[in-house]
């Protein structure tokens, strides 16, 4: 079966405009990438675009029929607030009624979500609630909530935040699910992307070599020799992205073993990357303004 991956995007009316060409730049750009991923290694991914602005719809549900998921993409439109929370719940429902798992060289691998917002959450009760509201959901998908919400294993969710995004709250959003969250400009959001679809292409090469798939050094090099120069913060992100997807690496495929997630210091890269909080340090960074999130490195799900 396929690697499925929700896009989950931001359509409200602050994307009016350049965030929305950049946005459906950036998602063609993914698309683009997973089909050329397929052609090369076989590895098809299958693809939702999820949308949330004043309410939230699955514009197309998971297929690997990329044309008609460029045809979602091309139909986005900016409009209303910001129904986070009900974007995430119709992510839920659509890895609920088409998901599955990748199995490749052994290799077993969750459905990921990739989160991309320019502002804060709304809801009739206020900012404060809608948070309130995203947290409750995004805990649903990660190793707190997933058997409750009746997932078959935790779904990590990778943020990307530009404009007025609420840093914090993707931050705890990337935590609740062993995920990865990063910021920069709107006009980065395709460098972003591309780099979602080399993370799975880097994951298809190694797929039969864990000790190749958990190591930074390896995936450093993998996107150098892409041409992609990263900054060794968003590497450790990624790979504790990865690690999260990754459920077996051989054996029986009931078990719901994972392997160790990475260690490592925390920095922030990147000229746009927003201000760290006191005690952070900084550190210049590259082509994508990031800020990995600031918290410990995820333990194992049970």
């Amino acid at each position: 079966m396929p690697l499925d991956t929700i896009l989950l995007v931001d359509t409200s009316g602050s994307m009016a405009g350049r965030g929305m060409r950049e946005l459906k730049s950036a998602c063609r750009t993914f698309l683009d990438g997973v089909e050329e991923t397929a052609r090369q290694t076989g590895l098809k991914e299958n693809v939702a675009i999820v949308e949330f602005n004043q309410r939230a719809r699955i514009v197309q549900s998971l297929t690997n029929n990329y044309s008609s998921c460029r045809s979602a993409v091309d139909s986005l439109n900016a409009t209303g607030q910001t129904a986070m929370f009900d974007g995430l719940m119709e992510a839920l429902k659509e890895i609920l009624q088409n998901g599955g798992v990748l199995r490749i060289h052994g290799l077993v691998m969750t459905p990921r979500i990739i989160l991309m917002t320019d502002g804060q959450p709304t809801d009739r009760a206020g900012t404060e609630e809608a948070k309130k509201k995203a947290l409750s959901a995004a805990l649903g998908f990660g190793p707190v909530g997933w058997r409750q919400c009746g997932l078959p294993h935790p779904v990590p969710i990778a943020c990307v935040g530009c404009g007025s995004c609420d840093m914090e709250l993707l931050e705890a959003i990337a935590k609740l699910t062993n995920g990865m969250c990063v910021v920069g400009d709107v006009s980065e959001l395709s460098t972003f992307f591309k780099r979602q679809v080399l993370l799975i292409r880097f994951a298809a090469r190694f797929a039969s070599d864990m000790e190749r798939l958990r190591s930074q050094l390896a995936l450093a090099a993998f996107l150098q020799e892409l041409g992609e120069a990263v900054e060794q913060a968003e590497v450790e992100a990624m790979m504790r992205l990865l690690l999260a997807m990754v459920i077996t690496s051989g054996g029986d495929d009931d078990e719901d073993e994972r392997p160790a997630l990475p260690q490592g210091p925390r920095a922030s890269g990147g000229q746009r990357s927003l201000a760290l909080p006191p005690g952070g340090s900084s550190a210049s960074g590259g082509a994508l303004g990031l800020r990995p999130s600031p918290f410990p490195s995820p333990s194992p799900s049970p």
